[in-house]
């Protein structure tokens, strides 16, 4: 292998780098030839694996960035996103300046089927997502022509020079946002994940979305979220243990991708829960936002966080009983949670103190 060629190696190199062939790989993953050869070629990810490429890049003994770079390189894979730049392009010509509720791209739409079959998924999905960024589109377009008609016809010469440069500007930014649209959908597809995943994902991000990093952040107590983990990505979680607690939060790559697709699964999976918006932390401003209740380990000083659901349903049980309720974090510590409370300790403490049964 020429090494100084690194920056141009396409995922078959890697594997070659390291002694395997296709069908070694096949075999390590438990996939079929067919799926394999279509990720190796095309960059598809098979749909029914949301954590594939972290499959491959531990196969490949690589990071994940780099499985994706490598993507990126694939002859393949840039023909698509040319290609569906110009199906973008047509859709949004067609649809986005037509009167009336937005709807989207018709179903049956020539070019909505071949974008499908491009990335390899269902065609009302792609729909879907695709109605979520034109309609985003849309947007701009609609404001883009308020301005133009005060351009055009007002009667103040000072409003019209100021809506025309704000047409402009609208002009600028549809045009940026029509761009960025087949990127985003290649990044996407590689790493969407299912509903019940992508809820896990919101629930870790709205445990630490609105403390500041740089001020330590909190963690989830693993045991206590709605799914396992492990059904997560590894690149998408850190995992730590305070003292004997297993915790976790998510990762800067989780975080991103919570930020950057949240409208996106949100137009896949309409009545998931949302990511919560966190303080500005640049601004003195209380936050809008309901603050997440945390609390600490003894003698500890990392925040811990319960997960909202599993909050939420043991609140209720507590407020019906009118009593605080044990929840065991490990084999060290209990949680007490109470109708407006939470608090941790030892759980020798609590179960020679109390009368539980």
């Amino acid at each position: 292998m020429d090494r100084h060629s690194l920056q141009s190696w396409t995922l078959a190199d890697y594997r070659r780098a390291v002694g395997l062939r296709a069908q070694d790989v096949v075999g390590e993953l438990g996939i079929s030839p067919k799926n394999y050869r279509r990720f190796e070629n095309e960059g598809i990810v098979p749909s029914r694996r949301p954590q594939f490429i972290d499959e491959v890049a531990a196969a490949l003994e690589i990071s994940h960035e780099r499985v994706e770079q490598a993507l990126d390189r694939t002859p393949a894979v840039r023909i698509r996103q040319v290609r569906a730049f110009h199906l973008i392009v047509a859709m949004a010509d067609r649809y986005i300046p037509q009167a009336g509720a937005w709807r989207g791209p018709a179903p049956d739409d020539p070019d909505l089927t071949e974008l499908a079959a491009s990335y390899g998924r269902p065609v009302q999905r792609i729909r879907r997502v695709l109605a979520h960024e034109l309609g985003e589109l849309r947007q701009s377009y609609v404001r883009a022509q308020r301005e133009r008609v005060i351009a055009d016809f007002d009667t103040d010469l000072a409003r019209q020079a100021n809506a025309r440069y704000a047409y402009e500007r609208w002009q600028d930014i549809f045009d940026r946002d029509l761009q960025r649209i087949p990127r985003r959908l290649e990044r996407f597809h590689r790493t969407a994940q299912p509903s019940d995943v992508w809820q896990l994902l919101v629930d870790l991000y709205n445990v630490d979305a609105i403390t500041n990093r740089r001020e330590g952040g909190n963690w989830a107590v693993t045991n206590l979220l709605s799914a396992k983990p492990e059904t997560l990505p590894p690149h998408f979680v850190v995992h730590r243990q305070v003292d004997d607690v297993r915790v976790c939060r998510l990762s800067a790559e989780g975080t991103t991708h919570v930020h950057s697709y949240a409208g996106l699964y949100v137009a896949l999976f309409p009545g998931v829960r949302r990511p919560i918006r966190g303080r500005n932390h640049n601004s003195s401003k209380a936050r809008t936002t309901p603050g997440q209740e945390t609390f600490a380990l003894p003698s500890r000083a990392e925040r811990l966080a319960v997960p909202q659901p599993f909050l939420t349903a043991t609140r209720t049980v507590a407020a019906d009983t009118k009593s605080s309720l044990p929840i065991p974090l490990s084999p060290t510590y209990v949680l007490t949670v109470g109708p407006s409370s939470l608090s941790a300790s030892f759980l020798d403490n609590i179960y020679s103190t109390d009368e539980l049964d």
